[in-house]
């Protein structure tokens, strides 16, 4: 098998988003983003909340922290 070495005709084309450097607000926005998430399912897990209740605070969790990669992040239904 033959490589070669990649040049501006073989590299793939990344979008923006994975090339674009972390910021410190991008890094923070991702863990409280998490943590609200381990808190909202916490609570789904111990019966304080419903499905429907732990997917509506997945998604203003979503809105509001705006995590990394959200845009590939499952549907919610």
């Amino acid at each position: 098998m033959a490589f070669t070495t990649p040049n501006q005709n073989t590299l793939p084309v990344l979008p923006d988003l994975v090339t674009a450097p972390f910021t410190q607000e991008a890094i923070e926005r991702d863990i409280n983003y998490y943590k609200a998430q381990k808190v909202a399912e916490e609570m789904l897990k111990r019966g304080l909340i419903s499905l429907e209740e732990f997917n509506k605070l997945t998604q203003i969790n979503r809105d509001t922290f705006s995590p990394y990669l959200v845009e590939i992040m499952p549907e919610i239904c």
